[in-house]
């Protein structure tokens, strides 16, 4: 059997998009708990909050999906203009919303990785007296004294 180049592209295009096809119907399975798929935790409505996005200045609505209390994924919020065009009614369930997935930039998505960085400043540090910019050494003082000096 011989096949010329334009065959070639064309069976390897049909038979790609089958196999994307079937994928996408297995993720759909998933979300879908009462589709007789696998169950999938994160599309419960009880396992999401609906919030805003600081990491720039424009605000994006975003929804964090929760796995046993802990944030486990930062998505765009449906609701909001700013993350879907068109954006979904706000009388829409919860329930119909939990699988759709608004749009948020790459920094938004990368906002868990704010929240959970073990190596975050987690109390207020000040420079060590004595030493000058760039030396990179400080002291722990307490909140309210940063407050009173600043």
């Amino acid at each position: 059997m011989k096949l010329t180049r334009r065959e070639f592209l064309t069976l390897s295009a049909f038979v790609g998009g089958t196999a994307l096809f079937h994928q996408a119907m297995n993720v759909l399975a998933e979300i879908n708990p009462d589709g007789g798929g696998t169950y999938y935790p994160l599309a419960e409505p009880g396992n999401i909050i609906y919030s805003v996005c600081q990491q720039c200045n424009t605000q994006c609505g975003i929804k964090v999906r929760l796995l046993d209390g802990v944030a486990a994924k930062i998505d765009g919020n449906p609701y909001s203009p700013w993350n879907m065009y068109p954006h979904l009614p706000y009388q829409t369930p919860l329930r119909e919303v939990a699988p759709i997935d608004g749009y948020i930039c790459p920094k938004g998505q990368a906002g868990i990785q704010t929240a959970y960085d073990p190596y975050r400043i987690r109390t207020v540090l000040k420079r060590k007296p004595g030493t000058r910019r760039g030396e990179n050494q400080w002291i722990t003082i307490p909140f309210e004294q940063a407050i009173r000096e600043i």
